[in-house]
């Protein structure tokens, strides 16, 4: 008879050392993050080689955004039932085939196809977590889990800098891609190799109700926020686009109650930890995401305005570096804080140091170090609440839906940054100077104020999460 201390040492006997298999998962996330926002400051080079506009080159970042909004959920969900490793190897092959399709694509309309494909990598983290929880000790699981999702908001900065460093040396848009599809054949060959989870697949069980009604939801509304901006946010496509999307997402939380084996399980996604953290994560996407595009903008535009820089692309994302570096700080700290108060209370203070980031740009924006000084602080908020969450999501989600769970959390968090970039652009758009069409310098500190009023939001929905932390064994 097998007992559960000989099935736990089979299990850590047949896989690589904890930090082996991180080190590869992390490397997997971190190139797919860095690949999701590396395409920004490349736009205008990738619309002169394929011909097309830019209005048209904007759908990369679109349909890139649409398939990870259905996908990260649905691969989630088979991933917890099929297989985590295997649903991974799975993601990671699709992430590299569209990196080299990118590359390699003679159209526009296969470089699109690409796209789709990268959007399928937002789901390898929420696998990644599932695999983390399921062969570190329980004791090491946060330490894990804060630096995977350090690594999302790492990322998100490293792909402005990365770009912006490649460009200064003459690498091709294509071989940038090129680059990227290496990095992620390289995860899928060390979690081939490294990873043997004794996983039993539960049998192939799509859930096509919930898959649609989901899925669609999700697309229709990420859609109307990507586009609202171009197609007018009072147009019929857009607001007709924000009630299907509506009307969708109601029809899923009725159909997944009635079907017995749901894509998304309602009794989990209602209980109050769950809720509470899910309804953060949101509100951190849209009060944090939106600094990127506002910082990157203002230290961007010419000094002559009155405000400014005059930074190249490389230099603003220079500026971003002390993100990566608060984010670091945060992520090496948030385990130990976790271990000893609980994953609720680092997150409260990770929403908190953002809001105050955006009292600190209400005050000072006059000097480009006050920018280095806020992306810093910015990284520190970040890493603190991102490496909590997960933890704190575990903490009332079964092992069995773990990678579910996430995929929806990291959903949400993207469709709030979505809506948060949206919301910054927009300020900047309604107060331009008539004769550049740049913003004027009061749009800033409107912008400001806005992200840090969500950021408050977002800290009493982390201070109302009904998480109690059990007390430290003797």
């Amino acid at each position: 008879m097998t007992t559960p201390g000989s099935a736990s040492r089979s299990r850590q006997s047949a896989t690589a050392p904890p930090w082996v298999i991180l080190l590869v998962l992390a490397l997997s996330t971190f190139t797919i993050v860095v690949m999701q926002t590396m395409v920004m400051p490349i736009m205008a080079a990738q619309a002169e080689s394929l011909d097309v506009s830019m209005a048209d080159i904007s759908w990369i970042v679109t349909v890139n955004l649409l398939s990870a909004a259905v996908f990260t959920p649905v691969l989630g969900s088979l991933g917890d039932l099929m297989g985590r490793k295997r649903v991974l190897l799975i993601t990671l092959g699709s992430v590299t085939t569209g990196s080299v399709l990118v590359a390699m694509a003679p159209t526009f309309a296969l470089v699109l196809v690409g796209r789709v494909l990268q959007g399928m990598g937002f789901a390898a983290m929420p696998l990644a977590v599932g695999i983390v929880r399921s062969i570190f000790p329980a004791d090491h699981v946060p330490s894990g889990l804060s630096l995977l999702s350090a690594l999302t908001g790492i990322g998100a900065g490293a792909g402005l800098l990365i770009a912006g460093f490649l460009s200064e040396w003459g690498v091709s848009t294509q071989s940038m891609f090129l680059i990227a599809a290496a990095g992620t054949a390289i995860g899928m060959l060390g979690v081939a190799v490294l990873v043997r989870l004794p996983e039993r697949a539960q049998g192939f069980h799509v859930d096509v109700g919930g898959m649609l009604t989901l899925g669609g939801g999700l697309a229709c509304l990420v859609l109307a926020i990507n586009r609202g901006p171009r197609w007018g946010w009072t147009s019929p496509t857009v607001l007709g686009l924000f009630v299907a999307g509506l009307v969708l997402l109601v029809a899923c939380y009725y159909v997944e109650q009635r079907v017995s084996r749901p894509l998304l399980d309602i009794a989990t996604m209602r209980r109050p930890v769950v809720l509470g953290t899910n309804l953060t994560a949101f509100l951190v996407g849209a009060g944090m995401y939106g600094a990127f595009i506002l910082v990157i903008q203002f230290v961007q535009t010419p000094s002559r305005l009155g405000y400014g820089f005059d930074a190249d692309a490389l230099s603003a994302g220079l500026t971003l570096l002390p993100l990566t570096a608060g984010t670091l700080a945060a992520s090496m700290t948030v385990s130990l804080l976790i271990r000893r108060i609980g994953p609720k209370w680092p997150l409260c203070t990770g929403t908190m140091v953002a809001a105050a980031t955006f009292g600190f740009l209400l005050a000072f924006h006059t000097e480009h170090w006050h920018f280095f000084v806020a992306t810093g602080l910015l990284g520190l908020g970040l890493g603190l609440a991102m490496g909590a969450m997960p933890t704190l999501l575990n903490s009332g989600v079964e092992p069995s839906q773990t990678s579910v769970a996430n995929g929806i959390n990291q959903t949400l968090r993207s469709v709030g940054g979505s809506i948060g970039t949206a919301v910054a652009t927009a300020i900047l758009a309604v107060n331009t100077m008539p004769d550049v069409g740049l913003p004027t310098l009061d749009a800033y500190p409107v912008s400001f104020a806005v992200s840090g009023a969500i950021c408050l939001v977002a800290i009493a929905a982390a201070v109302a999460i009904p998480y109690r932390h059990p007390p430290e064994p003797a």
